[in-house]
């Protein structure tokens, strides 16, 4: 899903995305390069310290990108069970489409004439927050996956690619 971020009528919605989208079509271009053998590669196993695999790490994104979502919703951001512990076990094409529809629902619920861009959201690390400034976390939590990402692209040998580069060099 490519959103038309010129067509975003609200400016604080419309910047949240310019801002947004680039980051996330990086991490969205990093796991539509990997092969499904790679989506089960975990680099630190040992038994004190697990990383994420690739499919544990987009299933996570997932949920974190429904939790900001839900927040700006009901106005209150909560990292509860989203009922979504079987993304775990989806293909890596069920996953990234499970991403494509949420991109799409969060697109449609913040450019809605409903959307009110000065709301307030309620958030755990204390009182309440403007929604839309809430929503820049959720960019920040991609970046932080793209960090590393990078170390695993390395490793498993994934050429750069263009996203990334135009954003982040080369």
């Amino acid at each position: 899903m490519q959103p038309d971020i010129n067509s975003v009528k609200d400016g604080r919605v419309r910047m949240f995305y310019w801002m947004y989208w680039l980051q996330h079509q990086i991490v969205c271009d990093f796991f539509t390069r990997l092969t499904e053998e790679q989506f089960d590669y975990r680099m630190v196993d040992t038994p004190g310290r697990k990383s994420d695999t690739p499919r544990e790490s987009l299933a996570h994104l997932i949920y974190v990108q429904l939790v900001y979502l839900n927040g700006a919703r009901t106005g209150k951001l909560e990292f509860k069970s989203m009922s979504v512990e079987h993304y775990k076990e989806m293909t890596k094409a069920q996953l990234l489409a499970e991403m494509e529809r949420i991109d799409a629902e969060m697109f449609a619920y913040l450019t809605a004439e409903a959307f009110d861009s000065n709301g307030l959201v309620e958030v755990p690390w204390g009182g309440r927050m403007n929604v839309v400034d809430v929503l820049y976390f959720l960019r920040d939590h991609d970046i932080l996956h793209i960090g590393w990402n990078l170390a695993l692209m390395d490793y498993l040998n994934v050429p750069r690619y263009e996203s990334l580069i135009q954003y982040w060099g080369p």
